[in-house]
């Protein structure tokens, strides 16, 4: 059976070591307490999951629900994801910020992201655009 699906980007600012995920994948994610960045070397994936309670030793993020209220967008920042993300995806230049595109699997509350779809935002773009 075929699971529906959303296309979604999320940006990836490696000098901030910031992510900006819309707050409409966050909503389409059930508007969960916590999610999880999850970097998958193995299937050259990115995922962000939504769950209900902190898990230790994860990378886990609060959903603060006053910054759900201003912006398009929902910002996190994680020196350890955005290492682990540099350490796999060859060619990744410090000072930029880069674009991912995938999925929200509705279903399994998780938006799945290819590496292969890694794009460097030109300096003429803006993050806010996503």
């Amino acid at each position: 059976m075929i699971k529906p699906t959303t296309p979604t980007t999320i940006s990836i600012d490696l000098k901030k070591y910031r992510i900006r995920i819309h707050k409409s994948t966050i909503h389409l994610l059930g508007d969960p307490k916590y999610i999880q960045l999850l970097v998958k070397p193995a299937s050259s994936q990115v995922a962000i999951r939504a769950v209900e309670k902190e898990t230790r030793g994860d990378q886990n993020f609060k959903v603060d629900s006053k910054r759900m209220k201003s912006d398009n967008s929902y910002e996190l920042y994680s020196q350890t994801f955005i290492t682990k993300l540099c350490s796999i995806v060859e060619g990744l230049e410090h000072n930029y910020t880069y674009r991912l595109t995938g999925e929200i699997i509705e279903s399994q509350k998780v938006a799945l992201f290819s590496l292969k779809t890694i794009s460097r935002v030109e300096p003429t773009e803006t993050d806010d655009e996503q």
